[in-house]
């Protein structure tokens, strides 16, 4: 139901027909006014609000005077009219937002961060508290202090924080936390468009030397990474994984995904004598906090030297992914080889430039009539 416009009291249903809301005591009024004219519906609730105190009286001791008349004028004034003083809020923004995340269903790890991001956000540039919430103020905030820390901000995470406070902004409202206002004003926070990710692939002599690099100065790293290479696992992934995940008869591993299940997924022959020559180890990818850190300053250094992407552990997964299509696989399949449960939409999504090119050399080759 939506709220009519300087009529707190009177929603009207899609169906057409008005309805009086109220809530006292914590306890919410929803009544049919059966019909759809505005001045017909203040009639009914003006009687409504007579009948009402008139029951009170009738069921009051014998000896109480009734009320005077100017009571029962304001009672039977539209709900419009009537002067309210707004309540104070029952909780503070940090409780609130406390209380609206244990109630947030999230269907995924990344949901579940960009619900934390969207929180930390809130609770930093809505210093005031309930005190001039504006969530258009929130949004430009962030999205202004991003750009000042870093020179930019991605449009990705001020769209995050945009879904942040769709969720929060309409649960507040209807905890009387926040005004209609806030509501009406989300329709202002714009959604950033984000381009297409232009992943430029590195050859394979480039990432074979950089990987030797890597090994020159740390065997077990390089060792990592090389196995990032050839199975395109997430970093939480490969770190997860045990000897009880792998079946090298199958040539299969059981990989932890974002939502907390296991998905099996084939092994690149590569990849399957890799774990070979690894086995006997206690973990396949037995590797800690600092060394993962040691790891990644090499990278980044020896990356920058080759001119290459591969300053993280995710860029990894991309190539394994681009060099996965250039060979001629489906977006279909690479998304199994990736874990993915979506039947290779965000493949295409991220690597859609790279299907295009393999497409156009496809058709380059093709003879149709002749």
């Amino acid at each position: 139901m939506k709220t009519i416009e300087n009529e707190p009291n009177i929603s009207r249903h899609e169906n057409g027909n008005l309805y009086f809301v109220a809530r006292k005591g914590g306890k919410l009024t929803v009544k049919s006014l059966k019909t759809a004219d505005l001045a017909e519906a203040r009639r009914k609730i003006r009687e409504m609000g007579i009948l009402a105190l008139t029951a009170k009286r009738e069921s009051g001791p014998p000896a109480q005077e009734p009320s005077p008349p100017p009571a029962v004028l304001q009672v039977s004034l539209p709900a419009a009219v009537v002067e309210t003083k707004p309540t104070a809020p029952t909780m503070s923004l940090a409780e609130a937002l406390t209380a609206h995340r244990r109630g947030l269903v999230l269907l995924s790890k990344g949901t579940e961060e960009m619900a934390e991001r969207g929180r930390k956000a809130i609770e930093e540039f809505a210093t005031t508290g309930w005190e001039q919430f504006s969530p258009v103020q929130i949004w430009t905030d962030y999205r202004k202090t991003g750009i000042e820390r870093q020179g930019f901000l991605l449009g990705s995470a001020a769209n995050h924080l945009r879904w942040y406070l769709l969720k929060f902004v309409p649960w507040a409202v209807k905890r009387g936390l926040l005004g209609q206002d806030a509501l009406e004003s989300l329709a202002e926070v714009p959604r950033l468009k984000v381009n297409s990710r232009q992943i430029r692939v590195p050859t394979v002599a480039e990432v074979a030397a950089f990987l030797a690099m890597i090994e020159s100065e740390d065997a077990e790293g390089g060792a990592f990474l090389r196995f990032l290479t050839v199975t395109g696992l997430r970093l939480s992934g490969a770190l997860k994984l045990k000897w009880s995940d792998i079946d090298l008869g199958q040539g299969t591993m059981a990989i932890m995904q974002k939502g907390g299940w296991k998905k099996v997924i084939p092994m690149t022959p590569e990849a399957v004598q890799l774990v070979t020559d690894r086995r006997g180890r206690r973990k396949p990818c037995p590797l800690d906090i600092k060394a993962l850190e040691r790891v990644e300053r090499r990278m980044k250094r020896f990356a920058k030297g080759l001119d290459i992407d591969l300053k993280t552990f995710h860029s990894f997964r991309h190539y394994f992914a681009s060099r996965c299509l250039l060979s001629g696989m489906t977006v279909q399949e690479v998304a199994k080889l990736l874990g993915h449960s979506d039947q290779g939409q965000l493949v295409l999504k991220t690597y859609g430039h790279l299907c295009g090119e393999h497409l156009r050399q496809a058709v380059a080759k093709i003879r149709l009539a002749s």
